[in-house]
């Protein structure tokens, strides 16, 4: 009975765990971690590329969402002053410093864009820069859509 338990106790000795595995060599081998952590090393990197790309694409729907906004601001100072008269800032083309234009500029300065304001008495046009490339035109037709940047006055008429 002796014999048994002293067989027993060293067993459980030699089969210790290490940190790759037991003493007799039934673990991991390093080339087998190395290659586990490449693997993990590169679904990381996948994961945070398409991060990047979702969150511009997330701040140009914000972007947009903003000039809508814009449009519904611009109505809204139609109906009062029978103009668009003061939608835009004649010194730089950008949206106006007063009301609600100029909160929803810097808003769209945040999202990453820049904005670009022309208006008449009876019309008016803004354009943003999209973090993805292209523009964004909303204007006094109601047209609100994607629009190349090198030639916005073309597309996105008054």
């Amino acid at each position: 009975m002796f014999d048994f338990w002293l067989e027993k106790e060293n067993r459980k000795r030699n089969s210790t765990r290490t940190i790759f595995g037991t003493k007799d060599g039934a673990g991991f081998t390093l080339v087998e971690l190395t290659v586990v952590l490449a693997i993990i090393s590169i679904l990381i990197v996948i994961v945070i590329v398409n991060t990047g790309e979702a969150r511009k694409k997330g701040k140009d729907a914000a972007i947009q969402s903003a000039l809508m906004e814009v449009r519904n601001a611009a109505e809204l100072h139609y109906d009062t002053a029978k103009t668009y008269v003061g939608v835009c800032d004649l010194g730089d083309n950008t949206l106006a410093n007063t009301g609600d234009f100029d909160r929803i500029e810097q808003y769209i300065i945040q999202q990453g864009g820049t904005v670009t304001c022309r208006h008449e008495d009876k019309a008016y046009a803004v354009i943003s820069t999209l973090n993805l490339g292209n523009c964004w035109c909303v204007d006094s037709q109601g047209d609100s859509r994607k629009v190349p940047c090198n030639l916005p006055s073309a597309v996105c008429p008054l």
